[in-house]
C-alpha cells in the first residue's frame, strides 16, 4: 500500500523519502547535532510548510509503521526540519527556566528587596523589558544627579496596582548606585556617564510600623538618626524645609517613596499630641517636596495608588503634594513629572512578556513567515464572507506580538481594571501559568501562537487564576467550559471531532471576565472568527457545529442586544 499524506494527498515525494532515510535517524541517540534541551522533545502533531498540521497517524506515521521505527524515537524538532520547516512555538522559543519554577508566584519584586541589597543587577534587566516610562524616568533621574538642566528632581509614577511603578524604581535604584552595572546596561546611552555611585534610600508605605515615621526611617538609614532625634521624641513632628536639606544634603541621592496611601491611611488612626500621624506626616512631605524643588543633590520618586481602595490615603497624598506646589516657585512647578511605567495603549505589554518569560524566541525570518501564514488564513475567512477584518493589518500585528496572538492585550484590556486584578502583574503571573502548561503539556509543539484562549481551565492553577479574577463566573466554568470531559462545551467537541467550541467558550469567558462597572462584555461573531483563525484550521461551519450548538446547551451563555455573546451567571 502506497504511503499518502495526511490530507488526502498523493504518494509520499521520493525527496522526502530520501531525507527521512538518514543514517542514523532510527537510532535513540537521535541526530549527531541535537542540543541537549531539544532531546526527547516529542509531539503529537507537526506542522507542515503550508500550515496544515500532519497529525503522526498522517506522512510521517505511515512512513514509520512501513519502516518500522519507533516514533518515540525521533525529537519532534528534528523531524519537521527535515520535512522542510516548522513554525511551531517548542522548536522556535525557548521559555525562561523561572517560567516553570514552583515558586514562580515568589519573584513579585518590592522596594525593601531592593534597599536590602537583594536584588541581582544583571538578572534583573536580563529578564526586564525598558517600558518608554521607564527610560525617561532613568534618563531624566540621572541627568538631574550628573548636574545637567535637562534633568528633572520630582517624578510621580502613577498606575494601578501591578503596573510597574516598583520595577521603575528598582531599575534607577540599581542603575543610580552601580556605576559599572549602568554602564554595561545603559552603554553609549548613559544619560550621566561622568557620575559616580549614588546614594539610594527609600520609604515602603506598607511598613506601617516604622516607630519614627517616614524621616526617622530615613534618617538611620543616611545614619543621621541623631541629628534627627528631636523631630522622633518625645513626640513625632514634621521636619521643614531646611531641616530635610539638612538630612538629605551631601552627594547625590535618589529617594524612593512607594505606596504612600497604604500608609497615610493608617496614619489617621495613630494619635500624635492633640492630632494624628496622618496629619503631621502629610505636613512633613509638603516640606520634602518644597526642599527638594530647591537641591540639585536629590532625586524624588514616588507613586500613588489611583484607583484602588485606598482613597483616603491617595487623597492625603495628593493634598501634600499640592500644598508643597503652593509654596514653590513657578519654576519648580515644571519639574515634577508624571510618569505611566507602562502603556496601556501600545505593544509594550508583549515585549515585556517576551523578555520575562523567553530565554530566546524565533528570529525575525520565521516570525514573518508564522504571520504571513496568519494572514493567508484571515485572507479566507474574508473570502468565506466570515469576517471584514483586513489580513494585511493582522500581519503586522502578529510581528509585533509575537509569540502571542495580538488580540491577547485587547481581551486582557476587558479585565485589567478588575478590583484586585493586578495590571501588568497580574498578566505576567498567568502568562507564566500558560506558558509552563503549554510547554510542559507538549502543545507547544503543535502551536505557532499563543493565543488568547490557550487557557487549560481543567488545570487546577489557572482555573484558579480565572475564577480569581472573577468568581461570580465559577458556575459557568465548571458546567458550560470544562470540567475535566463533562462540561457541555467539551461534549461539544466530542461530536465535532476537535476544539472549536472549547477555543471559542474560553474567548468568550476572557472577553467576560471584567467586573468594572459599565464594561463592555463579550465579543461579536466575526471578532470570534478573527481570534479564533490560523493556519489549518477550517471554520466554514463554525456557525452551525459551535455557535448554534453554544446557544442550545450553554446554560451561562448570553447574547447582548448589539450580537455580543458573553458569558453570566
Amino acid at each position: 500500500m502506497e504511503p499518502r499524506g495526511g490530507t488526502g494527498g498523493g504518494p509520499l515525494n521520493p525527496t522526502v523519502i530520501a531525507y527521512l532515510a538518514v543514517p542514523g535517524i532510527g537510532k535513540s541517540a537521535g541526530p549527531p547535532a541535537l542540543r541537549p534541551q531539544q532531546e526527547g522533545r516529542m509531539g503529537p502533531k507537526v506542522r507542515s510548510r503550508v500550515g496544515f498540521v500532519c497529525p503522526w497517524g498522517g506522512i510521517l506515521g505511515q512512513l514509520i509503521a512501513c519502516s518500522g521505527m519507533r516514533s518515540s524515537l525521533i525529537p519532534a524538532p528534528y523531524v519537521p526540519t527535515l520535512l522542510g520547516a516548522t513554525m511551531s512555538l517548542q522548536a522556535l522559543c525557548n521559555p525562561r527556566p523561572s517560567v516553570s519554577a514552583a515558586d514562580r508566584r515568589a519573584t513579585v519584586l518590592n522596594l525593601d528587596t531592593l534597599l536590602k541589597g537583594q536584588v541581582r543587577g544583571s538578572e534583573f534587566f536580563e529578564e526586564n523589558y525598558f517600558t518608554s516610562g521607564m527610560l525617561t524616568l532613568v534618563d531624566r533621574a540621572l541627568r538631574h544627579l550628573g548636574g545637567e538642566s535637562a534633568g528633572s528632581s520630582v517624578f510621580l509614577l502613577s498606575q494601578a496596582m501591578g503596573g510597574g511603578k516598583t520595577h521603575s524604581m528598582i531599575a534607577l535604584g540599581l542603575l543610580a548606585r552601580d556605576p559599572g552595572l549602568r554602564n554595561e546596561v545603559l552603554g553609549a546611552s548613559n544619560p550621566a556617564p561622568n557620575l559616580g555611585a549614588c546614594r539610594v534610600v527609600g520609604f515602603n508605605g506598607r511598613n506601617t510600623d516604622a516607630a519614627g515615621g517616614i524621616w526617622g526611617s530615613m534618617a538611620e538609614t543616611l545614619g543621621k538618626a541623631e541629628q534627627f532625634a528631636r523631630y522622633i521624641s518625645p513626640l513625632l513632628n514634621a521636619p521643614g524645609p531646611e531641616a530635610w536639606k539638612q538630612l538629605l544634603g551631601g552627594d547625590p541621592l535618589v529617594l524612593f517613596l512607594d505606596e504612600l496611601p497604604p500608609y497615610l491611611e493608617y496614619a489617621v488612626a495613630v494619635p500624635v499630641g492633640n492630632a494624628d500621624l496622618g496629619v503631621v506626616t502629610t505636613t512633613a512631605l509638603a516640606n520634602l517636596f518644597v526642599a527638594i524643588a530647591e537641591m540639585d543633590n536629590v532625586c524624588l520618586v514616588m507613586s500613588d495608588l489611583a484607583g484602588s481602595n485606598f482613597s483616603i490615603g491617595q487623597s492625603a497624598l495628593e493634598a501634600a503634594f499640592n500644598r508643597a506646589i503652593q509654596g514653590i516657585s513657578s519654576e519648580a512647578k515644571r519639574i515634577a513629572v508624571p510618569i505611566t511605567p507602562v502603556n496601556p495603549n501600545g505593544d509594550e505589554l508583549y515585549h515585556i512578556l517576551r523578555k520575562r518569560l523567553f530565554e530566546t524566541v524565533a528570529p525575525e525570518s520565521e516570525i514573518k513567515r508564522v504571520a504571513a501564514a496568519y494572514r493567508d488564513s484571515l485572507r479566507e475567512a474574508v473570502r468565506m464572507n466570515l469576517t471584514t477584518t483586513a489580513p494585511e493589518a493582522l500581519y503586522t500585528r502578529v510581528v509585533d506580538a509575537y509569540p502571542f496572538h495580538p488580540d491577547l492585550r485587547e481581551l486582557v484590556g476587558k479585565f485589567k481594571e478588575n478590583e484586585g486584578f493586578q495590571q501588568t502583574r497580574g498578566v505576567i503571573r498567568l502568562m507564566q501559568m500558560v506558558v509552563a502548561n503549554l510547554w510542559s503539556s507538549r502543545k507547544a509543539a503543535e502551536m505557532d501562537l499563543i493565543h488568547p484562549y490557550d487557557l487549560d481551565l481543567n488545570l487546577d492553577e489557572i482555573a484558579s487564576e480565572i475564577r480569581t479574577i472573577n468568581p461570580s463566573l465559577s458556575e459557568a466554568i465548571a458546567h458550560d467550559i470544562a470540567h475535566g470531559g463533562d462540561a457541555e462545551v467539551e461534549q461539544i467537541d466530542v461530536a465535532n471531532g476537535n476544539h472549536d467550541a472549547s477555543d471559542t467558550a474560553r474567548l468568550i469567558l476572557v472577553s467576560s471576565l471584567s467586573t468594572t462597572p459599565g464594561s463592555i462584555h463579550g465579543l461579536r461573531e466575526y471578532q470570534l472568527v478573527d481570534c479564533l483563525m490560523r493556519p489549518g484550521r477550517d471554520l466554514s461551519t463554525f456557525k452551525a457545529n459551535v455557535l448554534d450548538k453554544l446557544a442550545i446547551r450553554a446554560w451561562y451563555l448570553h447574547n447582548s442586544a448589539d450580537g455580543r455573546l458573553f458569558f453570566k451567571n
